[in-house]
């Protein structure tokens, strides 16, 4: 078992490949194990990490860990002690969720997703949302990298960009003294104040995975798999290992429209990949689809399998080459696959 700890916490993964570095993570009844049939298709061709999240699997089962808020720490911490710049994320239902909750507050660190069963729920307002004018955190965005290369060069922090203007700044001042001696510090920068339209609408919470999960996982895993499917067996041992809590934990905060405008204005090229027949998180409508892609066709492509149910991974035998098709294709929109969803206009 590989591991690694942070405050204590233990946290398992495992890494197999070589090439440019892939995060996966798991959903609310899967572990690292989720991956296995995913990683002899990738694995030639880059670097996969399948964690497994707090909670899940064999990490640590702490409940004061099992927010979405630790997670997405989790993922940080991760990617820090791996000395991984940036990474491209495959994630399956909770997994995607913090892979995009990741990726919108550091997206030069994670150039492509793919979100596989992701919730895309309709909230029933998409007539009246504006994606730009929800503030989703009280601080300036993070610009967008200039490239969704895998090998890009980082983009640079704004504590380090900041830094560098400050040093650029001294010399100046010490050039214009003409004595060499440090001029008066200049007093630190303010804020810069974020604009709320007055007018800006109030939108109700609204929190379907709460009442999903209510039940157990269980129930879940029977909408998932029949009873004597090999898959029923293999997500059950998984199911067996998690922690109920940890998948409570992370939906409790859960807001199916907060949600929809995360996935909306994520800058960098984006796939959902989602069953025509899931019955755990239903397919996305065509309402949710027109809103999710709306002046972005060439970073959103939304792909929906037939005959899929909540597994991909496990049941579509097309499933491992697509994710490395999304993973390494230039135009995410040139994708080819017979069954994509294709834009309507209005």
């Amino acid at each position: 078992m590989t591991a690694i700890t942070f405050d204590g916490d233990l946290v398992h993964y495992e890494a197999v490949g070589r090439g440019r570095p892939v995060i996966l993570l798991h959903g609310m009844l899967g572990s690292w194990r989720t991956w296995m049939t995913t990683f002899t298709t990738l694995m030639p061709s880059f670097r996969l990490y399948a964690i497994d999240m707090y909670g899940f699997g064999d990490s640590t089962k702490k409940p004061d860990k099992y927010t979405l808020e630790h997670q997405i720490a989790l993922v940080e911490d991760f990617m820090r002690e791996m000395g991984l710049a940036k990474a491209a994320f495959v994630g399956h239902d909770l997994g995607a969720i913090v892979a995009a909750e990741y990726a919108r507050r550091y997206p030069d660190r994670a150039p492509r997703l793919v979100l596989i069963s992701a919730p895309l729920f309709d909230p029933g307002d998409l007539e009246h949302r504006v994606p730009a004018r929800r503030v989703l955190e009280a601080r300036p965005a993070v610009p967008a990298p200039a490239s969704s290369d895998f090998n890009a060069p980082t983009v640079m922090s704004p504590s380090s960009s900041m830094r560098k203007m400050l040093a650029e700044a001294m010399v100046q001042r010490q050039k214009v003294s003409g004595t060499g001696a440090p001029a008066p510090a200049a007093p630190a920068p303010k804020p810069v104040p974020i604009e709320i339209p007055a007018s800006r609408p109030v939108y109700p919470t609204i929190n379907p995975l709460k009442e999903l999960v209510a039940g157990g996982l269980e129930p879940l895993l029977a909408r998932c798999f029949r009873r004597g499917e090999p898959d029923f067996e293999k997500v059950g041992l998984e199911v067996a290992r998690c922690d109920p809590a940890a998948v409570t934990g992370m939906v409790a905060n859960f807001d199916a429209g907060s949600m929809l405008d995360t996935f909306r204005l994520l800058p960098m090229p984006t796939v959902f990949i989602h069953g025509t027949e899931d019955s755990v998180i239903p397919p996305p409508n065509e309402s949710t689809l027109q809103y999710l892609t709306a002046d972005k066709e060439q970073l959103v492509l939304p792909l929906l399998l037939p005959n899929v149910r909540h597994f991909p991974m496990m049941e579509d035998v097309r499933f491992s080459n697509l994710v490395k098709d999304c993973l390494e294709a230039p135009d995410i929109s040139k994708i080819a696959v017979k069954e994509r969803w294709v834009r309507r206009t209005r």
